[in-house]
């Protein structure tokens, strides 16, 4: 299986003089697969994401796609390589959903191009994808808070990054909402994208995950499968307070005593 995604010592702080925010962290992460960032809050997790969007520097290590290292893709070729998913994402416009879903496609186009045929079978493809579609032509600021979160993965999957950053995707969603989300990241996986979320919700992690990164101040706990990672003394030192880790026939269930 082809790695997407290879972090090599990697460490990373705001000011080269202070603590560090993320330190020694080594992880390969395949393509096809969802990788759930799990903490607590203040961990260093959309610190971790930003970084591989090239939005922030390392201060040591190395990031490398698909084999070659970041610095060797040019800011336009990251632009259509990762996509992602902030916790707070604004609408500054009232545009209609499609035409929202289409400003994915930008990094494709030209700075004066017109959208053409693609750039509109993507955006249409990317709005079924998230289940949307039969709001096409509502305003963005009419949609409740879990419509405009899948509005948001709509865009960035009309970019058809190969690499897809969620940062909290489930944060402000409902629980039927929250159960498609996660459904929904495991079907862009299965179609050989490569998923990354953020979460503080161990559960959340175990439905969906290939493999978790249990992370406590900007360290690396654990790395690996679900069964091997969502695990009473791992999950009791990654929050720091005792967790208790109960098997069933869907899988680990998880809750603080």
């Amino acid at each position: 299986m082809v790695t997407a995604v290879s972090i090599k010592n990697l460490s990373f702080s705001y000011d080269k003089t202070k603590t560090r925010i993320l330190s020694g962290m080594n992880i390969d992460l395949k393509a096809g697969t969802v990788t759930a960032v799990l903490g607590a809050n203040g961990v260093g997790k959309t610190t971790l994401l930003y970084i591989l969007l090239g939005l922030y520097t390392p201060v040591e290590g190395e990031i490398r796609f698909f084999d070659k290292p970041g610095t060797h893709y040019t800011n336009d070729r990251i632009k259509r390589l990762i996509g992602m998913v902030s916790q707070n994402e604004t609408m500054p416009f009232d545009l209609s959903v499609s035409a929202y879903v289409l400003l994915g496609r930008a990094p494709h186009m030209g700075l004066l191009s017109m959208p053409g045929q693609t750039d509109l079978t993507c955006a249409e493809d990317a709005l079924a994808t998230v289940g949307m579609t039969h709001m096409a032509d509502m305003g963005i600021n009419r949609l409740s808070s879990g419509e405009r979160q899948l509005v948001h993965v709509a865009r960035t999957l009309a970019q058809a990054p190969d690499i897809l950053l969620l940062d909290e995707p489930c944060s402000h969603l409902d629980l039927i909402n929250s159960r498609q989300m996660l459904s929904m990241m495991k079907a862009i996986a299965e179609r050989g994208r490569t998923v990354v979320f953020t979460t503080h919700d161990p559960n959340a992690a175990a439905t969906v995950a290939d493999q978790v990164m249990l992370m406590k101040k900007g360290e690396l706990v654990a790395f690996g499968k679900v069964e091997d990672t969502i695990t009473s003394p791992l999950l009791t030192k990654t929050y720091g307070g005792i967790v208790n880790v109960t098997h069933t026939p869907h899988g680990p269930f998880v809750r603080a005593v």
